[in-house]
Formats: C-alpha cells, structure tokens, sequence
C-alpha cells in the first residue's frame, strides 16, 4: 500500500506543469520574430505543415524552404524548410508540425511539437 502511495505520489509531483518545471525547445520575448528549421525534402512530396490552435500565443510570419548546397544538375536534394514565427502573448504554447503531403491528410509521416516559452 505504501509503494502505490509513493508511486502516485511521484507521478502527481512530476506531472505538474508549471513555467518552471518545462523544459522548453525556444524561450522568446513577447512580440519578436524567431525561426525554426527543419529538415525537409519537397521533391518527394512531402513538406511541413504548422497545426495552428485555435487559442495560440504564436502567429506565422512567413515559411520558405532553402535547398542544401549540391553539384549543378542533381536532383532530388533535400533541404531546410524554415519558419518565422512571433510570440504575441506571454505564456507557453506548443507548436505542431505535421511531415506530409499537402493534398493527401492521411500521409502524415513524422509529427514534431516544439515547446516555446513566450516572456
């Protein structure tokens, strides 16, 4: 009885989230611009796709995809997409990033969520 005490004990202690106790990805200042890169390939279809909240502290600014540097007539080279987004209210928010093909909603191949403190 005394273990399932402890061990329910812990997981409330830890499971508590507070601004403190996150572990964020980006810390910001509200109404600066910030970026994120990632890794992206768009000639086999696929590209990133930001999921936005409905309540999100966090707008869009603008995404554009870079190619790696590569020999003159290769194809096929992947690349960076990347993103500029600007915190507009303090707090944290959790951005979503779904891996797929923008036609297809059911190709989604990697999810990444990046935890940004917004202060």
């Amino acid at each position: 009885m005394k273990k399932g005490v402890i061990i329910i004990s812990a997981i409330l202690l830890f499971s508590c989230n507070t601004q403190k106790g996150i572990k964020a990805d980006y810390e910001v200042v509200k109404n600066t611009v910030f970026e994120i890169k990632l890794k992206s390939n768009p000639t086999t279809g696929y590209s990133w796709k930001w999921i936005k909240n409905k309540d999100s502290r966090i707008d869009s600014i603008h995404s554009v995809y870079l190619q790696d540097a590569s020999s003159p007539g290769m194809t096929g080279v992947g690349g960076y997409e990347t993103w500029k987004f600007k915190g507009n209210e303090k707090g944290i928010d959790t951005l979503t990033f779904e891996y797929c093909r923008p036609w297809d909603p059911k190709s989604v191949v990697e999810t990444k969520k990046i935890i940004v403190i917004i202060k």
